[in-house]
Parts: C-alpha cells; sequence; structure tokens
C-alpha cells in the first residue's frame, strides 16, 4: 500500500498555507501570532513523522490541523507493522489568550492503515493482529484538555491529554503480508489521546507574547460619551505652566504677552497601539474639540504642541519608542486634517505615563495602595517598578489599578493649541 503521496501533499500544502498567514501577519500594523506550527514528540517516538497546524481565529479561539505519516518499516517481510495515515481537525478553546495557558479541544480525525505483527495500539484492537494483517479506516472523535507554556515570542511546549472513541472499518488477510481476504467487518474502539507538542508561533514578538500572557487584557470599549461643551477661549497674560519635560523652541521662549490658548486635549491608546483610532474611548469628543477651535476664523494657530505617552506595560525603551510614534500619528492626522505647516509643531515624548497615575492614586483606596505609592517613590528603574507592582497580591492589585484607572493609563496623547486673536477691523 502506496502512503506517502497523501501525506507529502498535506505537509505542503500546510507549509505553504503557514507561510501565507505569516507573511499576511508581519505585514499588518501590529503584530500577532497568527498560526503555530506544532511537532507532537510522542507521536515521534511511536516511528510517526507528524505536523499540525493551528491558527488562530479569535482571541480565545484556535483551530488545529494535524497529520501524521508512518510508513514504517519499509520492507514488507519486516513486523511489527504499524504503516498508517492519520488528519485530524480540532478546535480549541482557550480560557486565558490563544497560544496561552490552559484550553479544550475537541477533534474529529481520520486513519487509513495497514498493521500486523502486533502493533502497539492495533493489538487493543484486533486480538489476531499478531499472527494476520488488517487493513482499513477508522473515524474517531473526543475530547481533551492541555496547558500551553509560552517560553518565547517563537517557542512553546505544550502538554495534552484525552480520550478519543470512533469506529474502524477493515479487511483481514490470512497472513501478515501475504494472502487473500478472510474477513471484513468493523468494530467500535476506545484509544486514549497524549501529546508533549513542539510548539513554533510565528508572527508575533516580545510585545504580542506580553500581550497573549496577559489573561486580564482590557476591551477596547469607549466609554459612555458625554456631550460636547461649547470652548470657551480664554485670555491670558500667560499661559499656564507647563510640565516639567515639555520642550521650549523659539516661540514658546518669546511669545506675546497677550495669548489666547486652547484646553489641554487628551487622545486615548489602546494597549500597544500607536494609530489613532477615532472610536476609541473619547478620541471623538476630543477631536470634535480641537476641530472647533481650528476651524475658528477669528483666531491664528501659532503653535501646536503634541505630547506622546506609554503605559508602563511592557519595557522602557519599547515603550519610549511607542509614545514617540503616538506623538508623530496626532501630528500627522493634524497636518492631513487641517493643513497646519510643519513648523507649527513642538513634538514631545515623555515615555511613561507614571506621574498623572500617582496623583490618581493618592485619590482612590484599595488593596495595595500603599505598597504601589512606595514603590513608585523609591524604585528609579521603570521596568523593575512594573514588575513589583504587578506581583502585589498575586496581580489582583494590578488588575484593579487598571480596571480603575483605564481612562487614566490610555490617555496618552496630549495636544495644546496656542492662537492669536485676529482683531475686527469694524471695531477699531
Amino acid at each position: 500500500m502506496v502512503l506517502r503521496k497523501p501525506a507529502i501533499v498535506f505537509f505542503l500544502c500546510a507549509l505553504f498555507f503557514a507561510q501565507s498567514v505569516y507573511a499576511l501577519s508581519e505585514s499588518g500594523r501590529e503584530k500577532v501570532e497568527v498560526v503555530a506550527l506544532k511537532n507532537n514528540l510522542l507521536y515521534d517516538a511511536a516511528a510517526t513523522p507528524n505536523l499540525q497546524l493551528e491558527i488562530r481565529l479569535a482571541p480565545k479561539w484556535t483551530l488545529e490541523l494535524g497529520a501524521g505519516f508512518n510508513p514504517f518499516p519499509l520492507k514488507d517481510t519486516q513486523f511489527p507493522k504499524w504503516r498508517h495515515v492519520s488528519a485530524w481537525i480540532a478546535p480549541r478553546y482557550w480560557f486565558c489568550n490563544a497560544f496561552h495557558r490552559d484550553f479544550i479541544s475537541v477533534n474529529v480525525a481520520y486513519a487509513h492503515y495497514n498493521v500486523a505483527g502486533g502493533a502497539y495500539p492495533i493489538g487493543w484492537m484486533y486480538n489476531q493482529v499478531k499472527d494476520n494483517r488488517y487493513q482499513g479506516d477508522a473515524v474517531m472523535a473526543g475530547a481533551s484538555y492541555g496547558w500551553h507554556f509560552a517560553i518565547s515570542p517563537h517557542f512553546s511546549i505544550e502538554l495534552e491529554a484525552g480520550v478519543d472513541a470512533g469506529y474502524s472499518w477493515y479487511d483481514r488477510f490470512e497472513c501478515k503480508h501475504c494472502g487473500d481476504k478472510t474477513e471484513s467487518g468493523g468494530r467500535w474502539l476506545v484509544l486514549p489521546k497524549l501529546g508533549v507538542n513542539l510548539v513554533v508561533p510565528l508572527g508575533g514578538d516580545e510585545q504580542s507574547l506580553a500581550r497573549r500572557c496577559d489573561c486580564e487584557k482590557m476591551d477596547s470599549k469607549p466609554e459612555e460619551e458625554t456631550p460636547v461643551e461649547p470652548i470657551e477661549v480664554a485670555a491670558v497674560q500667560e499661559p499656564a505652566p507647563r510640565a516639567p519635560r515639555a520642550p521650549q523652541n523659539a516661540y514658546l521662549k518669546a511669545r506675546p504677552r497677550r495669548q489666547y490658548y486652547a484646553p489641554e486635549a487628551f487622545f486615548y491608546f489602546d494597549v500597544d497601539v500607536k494609530n489613532l483610532d477615532s472610536a476609541f474611548i473619547r478620541n471623538d469628543h476630543t477631536m470634535r474639540t480641537i476641530d472647533r477651535m481650528l476651524r475658528d476664523t477669528s483666531l491664528h494657530v501659532t503653535a501646536v504642541e503634541v505630547t506622546g505617552y506609554a503605559s508602563f506595560d511592557g519595557s522602557v525603551r519599547h515603550n519610549e519608542r511607542l509614545a514617540g510614534s503616538r506623538a508623530q500619528m496626532i501630528k500627522e492626522y493634524l497636518q492631513r486634517t487641517y493643513g497646519l505647516d510643519d513648523s507649527l509643531f513642538v513634538l514631545t515624548n515623555a515615555g511613561e505615563q507614571w506621574d498623572e497615575m500617582e496623583m490618581r492614586i493618592f485619590t482612590m483606596d484599595f488593596e495595595g495602595r500603599e505598597e504601589v505609592l512606595f514603590i513608585i517613590e523609591t524604585e528609579p528603574n521603570f521596568d523593575r517598578r512594573e514588575r513589583m507592582i504587578k506581583k502585589l497580591h498575586d496581580g489582583e492589585t494590578y488588575r484593579y489599578m487598571r480596571d480603575e484607572l483605564k481612562p487614566i493609563m490610555r490617555k496618552l496623547g496630549k495636544v495644546t493649541v496656542y492662537c492669536n486673536a485676529i482683531e475686527n477691523k469694524q471695531t477699531k
């Protein structure tokens, strides 16, 4: 019986599909593990090369496609013989996020086999397999439970255990490698399902690994919007004091004494996202606020100050790059929408937003509050500070902070528009 061709075709199709999905994921704006290649070491130990392809369908759902091919022994006179080709499909539900922690799975499998000589586990199915040859097909269905250990962005280990049950149709032959067919029939069977899988997720990086390992990831549903209030442009002798880290350009150092300026407007960004989304939280409200200012024909824009921030999730180096990218994205949006000259902009990369969060924590009461404030005051290294806070009370303090401080932790882009009033000649 020739089993090589269907297995080779399946493997080539799986590899081609995996490469296609990987290329698509790499071309997206945000990296994410879309697909994973897997190999079951226990199946390998039974002299059965195998490959699984697992595709991410949703944050908590994946679909596994797998196949195994055993051509051994290559000589028809050697025993025991367990030649077979198998294929299966298995949707999975993850209790955390796809490709992390525990999951449950159901599967449907098909196998075509040619066995003789007491090969495991066929001996469980047919008592006469030691002296006869069996050839047939089996259809199985089952369920399993497993745990995925995410070790790095591109390597994981997975343990899985379950049980399959199904029905097999067979032809029995009078000797191990020859003879006429003596019987045709079928029978029910139950077999264990075990796996120790090496997993290679594709398309992700360190930040995507952090996101999928975070089981309390915030949703991005917008908060209830408040009515848009009219903007009152206030005349003052000097603008409000700037933040210590704000840059100063020639205009800000020598601005006119009578100066009009807009209230500070804030844009919101989701976790590890640099692109500006008008539907996220209150961004549409912020855009209308700025629009009313910039389209006011009684005002002349003299400077636009944009500050980018990042939350403390992730490394400081990554967050500094992210904060700078967010400021640049806001600038590009304002230039594209209102045609503002490049010379009007002052960009600030403020890095991780600890100051405003600390002030907000002072007004709150929750378990671990004093410990969080102590860590912020005494630990200057932001990366260690983040790890220490996330360990408090088995993570409960951090999860509470992120839920309650969402409007603060996601307020990661600040815009201040400076203007001069255009004098009305008719009133002179």
